[in-house]
């Protein structure tokens, strides 16, 4: 990972951080690939769940467990 100085954004970082509150923002670039700017705790989140799916029983365990989840959900409150 590359960081890159936050005092050569620092006149529009505000307005960027507030953006990124709500969405992603796309950093567009004539000729050149773009780039994203996210909050750092959704990237964080984002290489979590990578690393948890990247494993294939993992990713099934999860899987099976959010099933379970909304199944429950789905049932409603069990009657007294």
């Amino acid at each position: 990972m590359y960081a890159y100085p936050v005092q050569a954004l620092n006149g529009r970082l505000d307005e960027l951080l507030e953006l990124a509150d709500i969405d992603e923002v796309i950093l567009t670039r004539d000729n050149a690939e773009n780039l994203v700017l996210v909050r750092e705790s959704v990237w964080r989140g984002v290489q979590e769940a990578l690393h948890l799916l990247g494993n294939d029983l993992n990713a099934e365990r999860l899987l099976c467990s959010l099933q379970q989840l909304r199944a429950t959900l789905l049932s409603g409150p069990s009657p007294s």
